[in-house]
Formats: structure tokens, sequence, C-alpha cells
């Protein structure tokens, strides 16, 4: 009898852990080997998928294919399309109905060696533009917004945004940017208000960090700027930061801070700018996070609460260690959802130079939320927009060991709704992108990332961790298949929309025939899937 209730009892919380993670669609292609997958982004009613493939096996033809799926993973309209010979696809984004990709020569960096193409999703109608124009550079960024291209890039060994009108080829240059000491850390599209936020830090000639806000018409036309300047304490400066959406007038910037020329984070600011281009701060350190340390087991985690009280009784901050870096800043109609992520970094590009901090290598996903190159092998080899290029200054090196994500709401006024943090699985990896993707619905949070070949999900309710790493299998949709094989390193995992991620990659799959003969097919696949932690925990309430 007690090993049958046992049984028993497993079984439910069995079908109960299945039942939060549910492959419900799923779309394929054959995978040729030696050919490109395909990339994707998000748009209006589905997705956008998209690839170059040679138009014979090893010819040097290559030609664009592009499909569009629904939210249910319905194939729609298929196209493809040449491209010009030596070309390769090294941008793309997506406004209104037109799906943009930019093509360059090899790994020029020059303008004549680069050109747009425009589609019309809606009537299949292509154009071509020339960027004879442009200024040489290695480019970091690629957006499009109402007829004008933004251009980020670094020329001359300088930072330079310009923007370039497709319709009568004219090159405007934002002013502010193009000078010595000066790093790019944030550049933001608001399609809404027809601007561009160019968010910037620079050493001043004291060695001192300051940040500023410039925002943009399309026409390059500068209609402000905010300083933030240092922090209140001098020895304190910002470290990285995200711009959220205009909301009645106003905007934030969110991120971490710490002390001047050291690996020594401190916690989190906020920043918010009024509509008179003036800002008021507010910060939060480990003093404000009580669950800051729920990442770690019981008895470690008494240990650093202890050694946390002390020094607070002493007058002393704590710092933050390892690294802290604030990957993703959610707005809410009634505040802020902030997730960070805690790792090692064990790479030379990362550590500061000459007493800056590292590039945004380390933290490539706040900046582009959309980076999911499919090529080489490795879905995060690029930047959001563009794919990985030998030319374009991508290259990485060492690893990135994760250990926790810490999850901090934030009302309207700046005040703490609730902290919390949950363990990573502490793995090293080359991938220097946001660990997780989050799914936020009203109170509910979901929290899921990869763990080799498999799901590993948390839910948070309230705040309120209720399971933490839980691990599922990917899964299929069709029951008389079985997997056989996955490429780890080929699949990647985003947040799609509600509780709705897609997972995509290649697998071997097994099936039977019309004759019934036991058959394997290779393909790169697409697969919705919808999470559902309060399942759970209905389940143990009953």
């Amino acid at each position: 009898m007690k090993y049958l209730l046992s049984f028993c009892f497993f079984t439910i919380i069995y079908s109960s852990l299945l039942g939060q993670v549910d492959f419900t669609n799923r779309l394929e292609f054959e995978a040729e080997y030696g050919t490109n997958n395909y990339m994707t982004t998000f748009c209006e009613g589905g997705i956008l998928g998209f690839r170059t493939v040679r138009e014979k096996s090893f010819g040097p033809k290559l030609n664009l294919e592009i499909f569009k799926a629904d939210y249910e993973l319905n194939l729609g309209p298929f196209k493809k399309m040449g491209i010009r010979d030596s070309h390769e696809l090294v941008g793309y984004d997506f406004d209104n109905e037109n799906f943009y990709v930019l093509f360059q020569k090899g790994s020029s960096t020059e303008g004549k060696d680069r050109y747009i193409l425009e589609i019309n999703l809606e009537n299949n109608f292509s154009k071509e533009y020339n960027l004879d124009n442009l200024l040489e550079m290695d480019l970091k960024e690629f957006y499009v917004m109402d007829q004008k291209v933004i251009f980020m890039g670094i020329s001359e060994s300088l930072p330079v945004v310009q923007l370039f009108d497709l319709e009568t080829s004219n090159v405007f240059t934002a002013e502010g940017i193009y000078s010595k000491n000066t790093e790019i850390l944030q550049l933001r599209k608001d399609h809404q208000l027809g601007i561009v936020d160019v968010l910037i830090s620079k050493r001043n000639q004291y060695k001192m960090k300051e940040v500023s806000v410039l925002t943009f018409d399309t026409q390059g036309n500068k209609l402000r700027e905010v300083n933030i300047n240092q922090l209140d304490n001098p020895k304190l400066e910002i470290i990285e930061g995200i711009l959220t959406p205009f909301q009645d007038y106003s905007q934030s910037l969110i991120g971490t801070f710490g002390k001047q020329k050291q690996e020594a984070y401190q916690g989190i600011y906020l920043v918010e700018i009024n509509e008179f281009g003036e800002p008021t701060k507010k910060y939060y350190t480990l003093e404000d996070f009580p669950n800051f340390y729920n990442y770690l087991p019981e008895k470690a985690r008494e240990r650093r609460l202890s050694s946390l009280e002390k020094s607070l009784s002493k007058g002393n901050t704590p710092d933050i260690r390892p690294a802290f870096s604030t990957r993703e800043v959610i707005t809410l109609g009634n505040g802020y959802l902030i997730y960070s992520d805690l790792f090692t970094a064990n790479n030379p590009r990362y550590y500061p130079r000459d007493g800056m901090y590292a590039n945004s290598f380390y933290r490539l996903s706040p900046l582009n939320p959309i980076y999911n190159n499919m090529m080489y092998g490795d879905p995060y080899f690029g930047y959001r927009g563009l794919p990985y290029n030998g030319g374009m200054n991508n290259h990485r090196e060492g690893e990135y060991k994760f250990h926790a994500a810490h999850l901090l709401f934030l009302d309207k006024d700046g005040n703490i709704i609730w902290d919390n943090s949950l363990k990573l699985s502490g793995k090293s990896t080359s991938n220097p992108s946001k660990f997780g993707e989050m799914s936020l619905m009203g109170n509910k949070l979901h929290f899921m990332y990869l763990d080799e070949q498999k799901l590993a999900l948390s839910y948070l309710y309230n705040g309120e961790v209720i399971f933490e790493n839980e691990l599922f299998e990917i899964g299929l949709t069709n029951e008389n298949e079985r997997i056989r094989e996955t490429d780890k390193n080929s699949l990647m995992l985003q947040w799609w929309y509600e509780n709705n991620y897609l997972l995509a990659g290649k697998q071997t799959v097994r099936f039977q025939d019309d004759q019934g003969k036991p058959q394997n097919k290779d393909v790169f696949f697409f697969t919705k899937v919808a999470v559902d932690g309060e399942l759970l925990q209905l389940e143990e309430n009953n």
C-alpha cells in the first residue's frame, strides 16, 4: 500500500509537471547539409523567417528565402529572390509592412559595398537601395523607421550614428556622438514619436564618466540632450543603462552602478527624466534587496545575510560580486520589472581598460531584444538584426558562468514592491547574452532557459518563487513521431507573446512512412511552447 500511494503521488505530480509546458504547434523545414538555418523576427500576426541559400550546392550565387507563419505556426506565403553576387546578409529590420534586409560585399566596411533590399510583405514588391554616400564604418546596429535607415557603427575608432533617407538618398550624421572617449550604450528607435534615442557615456578631462541621452528626429536634428553627469556619490558611476519608452512625456533610465575604475558593483539606479529633461536619481543596493541571496543554499545564504548586516551596521555598503548586469526592463502601467544577471566573466574583452567599464559584448540582449542569428552553429553570435560576419568585429573570447537571475519590481514612484532571485545552472558558456527569457502576465511570471537539451522553468506569483528550475524534455506535437537526435548548438528559445515561447533548432526525427517502415528526417523546426506554472500550484493546493 505504501509503494502504491507513492506511485500515485508521483504520477499526479509528474502529469502536473507535463501540463506546465505544452508543445502546442510545430513548423518544420527540411534541413539540408551545409545550408543556413532560418533566422526569425516577430511581426504582426506571427513570425517572419528568412535565410540565404546557394542556388547550386557549390555555386557562388545566393538567393534570399522568406516566409511568414501565424501564431499557430501555419505556413503562409513563401518567397525566393536573387541577391547581388558576392554579397551576404548582414542586417535586417521590420517596419510597418516592409521587411528590410542589409547586404554587404565580403568584409567591406564601405557604403558602396552595401545595399538594402526593401520587401513589401503585402504585395511582395521589392526595391533595392544603394548606400554609396555612407561613412565607412564597422556596423554595430541597423534600424529602419519611416523610410529612414539608422546605422550605428565605429568609424576611424570613433562611434557614429547616421540616418539614411531611402526616398532622397540624403545622409544625416547625428551630432555630439563622433568624439574621443565616447561609447554608445544604447540605440533606441521610437516609432510612435518618430525619434531616435542614443545613450552615450564619455570620460571628461578628469577621467570622470558622464552619461547623456541624446534624442534626434529622423532628419538627424537634435531635439534634446539630458546630461546625467555624476551620481550623488562622486566615487560611484553608472556602468550601463536601459532607456524605457516615454510615458506622459517622461522617460526613465535604469541599470547598474558601481565604484569607479573597479569591478565593484553596488546596485541598481533609477533615473527619472521629466518632460523638461530634468533627471531625478534613486539608488537600490543590497540593503534594499532582502531576497537577493535566495539563490544560495540555506547555510550559505545565512552567512551572506549575516555578513551584510555587519557591514551595514558599520555604515558600509557591500559590493555585489561577481558581475551584475541589467538585461531587461519591462515597462508596465504600474511600474517596472527589472531583470539582471549575476555571473562570472573570464573574458579579456570584458574587464575594464583605461578606467572604462567593458563594452556591450557581455550584455547584448538589453540593446538587442531580437538578436537571433541562426548561422554558423551559434544562434547568439550576432547582434539583433546583425548576423555574425567575419568583418563585423563580433569576435568573442572567454567564457561566462551564470549564477543567478535577480528580479526587481518597482512601482511608478520608484518604491520596491518585491525582489527575488533564481538560481541558474552555473555552467560555463561562451554566450554573453542574457541567460533567461521572461513571460509576465498579471501577477504570474515565468522564467525559462535552455539547459543543454532541456527546458528549465521557474514560476513566481506576486514575486514569490513557487518552483524553480523544473526540467522538461523537448517534445513533439505528433505522438507518432520520436526525436532521435537534437543539435543542442542550434537550439534557441525566445519569449514570444503572453505565456508562449518560441523554440527553434535542428533535429533528426524518427517516423513511419505510408508503408509502416521506420524512417528518419532531418528538420529545422519552430515549436510554440505554452507554459502555465499555476497548474502545479493548483495541484499542490488540492
